[in-house]
């Protein structure tokens, strides 16, 4: 029982092992590709750096908190409704678009803010879209981006505060924008090896003491054979090294009869190589 329980153990910890360094992997080949945003598993996971998402009343993603992106075409990404005057033009958006992750040039940055408008350009077959910061003292002051679908990185799915201190301890860097360093998934990598190494030294340990325990039954069963008084200390111990002796030789008899068999199996397969050639070559002039 508590052997199966080792074995469940150490295919979990090598799981999880797994797992963490498939997403660190993922992490580093993936943000080459996605404007330097990291993903795993299909989805994307940022800090963010900045408020102008914050519209107080809505408080809908904030400074600090933590979001993830989803890839997803452009045509299936929904605008915000407009707001009219009373002349017809559109002073305002409500807060039901979603909120996307772009890369917007003129920062240099991914960005997040919410779609407003999405249109088609038959001439270039790409959708352009435009989006504006959910505060209203931000996007009073910095107005719309415009910005073609090639940049878009994906929709929020997600967002909050834990997933962002999260980030704080699993990203290098939403680690950094804090001063800090991510130490999570490097600690949990060292952490999971050390436990399999551990319980693998317990293993041997306790391996090693049930075999002593079984070689000293087995020899004092061997005395008791041979009539050997327990309490004679010379005539236990010339009989413990007659033992050693048979048991080393036994050892190498079955190593020399190992060799002698790899080496008779390597021999035949080299003839029956050099067999088929052979066949093949007559095969060959037959033709």
């Amino acid at each position: 029982m508590r052997k199966w329980l080792s074995y469940t153990i150490d295919i979990v910890l090598i799981l999880i092992i797994g797992v963490l360094g498939y997403v660190q992997i993922s992490m580093l080949v993936t943000r080459d590709r996605n404007f330097g945003v990291p993903s795993a598993f299909g989805r994307s996971f940022l800090y963010v750096l900045t408020d102008s998402m914050d519209d107080e009343p809505n408080h809908s993603i904030w400074k600090g908190c933590g979001i993830i992106i989803e890839k997803v075409d452009p045509k299936d990404l929904r605008p915000s409704t407009p707001i009219y005057d009373e002349r017809g033009n559109v002073i305002d958006y409500e807060k039901d678009g979603d909120v996307v992750t772009f890369f917007l040039d003129s920062y240099g940055k991914p960005d997040t803010h919410r779609l407003v408008s999405k249109n088609y350009d038959a001439e270039s077959a790409t959708y352009v879209l435009e989006t504006m910061g959910d505060r209203p003292d931000i996007h009073a002051v910095m107005g719309k981006e415009r910005w073609t679908e090639d940049k878009l990185i994906g929709r929020v799915v997600h967002h909050s505060e834990a997933l962002g201190n999260l980030l704080v301890i699993a990203s290098p860097e939403a680690a950094a924008s804090k001063g800090q360093t991510a130490w999570l998934l490097p600690v949990a990598l060292i952490s999971m090896i050390a436990i399999i190494g551990g319980i693998t030294a317990f293993d041997i340990i306790k391996s090693g003491r049930v075999k002593r325990k079984e070689e000293e039954k087995e020899m004092e069963r061997l005395l008791v054979e041979a009539g050997i008084d327990p309490n004679d200390e010379a005539a236990v111990e010339a009989f413990k090294a007659k033992e050693e002796f048979k048991r080393e030789y036994k050892e190498r008899f079955e190593e020399e009869k190992e060799k002698a068999k790899e080496e008779a199996r390597r021999i035949y397969e080299e003839e029956k190589r050099k067999a088929l050639k052979e066949m093949e070559k007559e095969r060959r002039k037959g033709e």
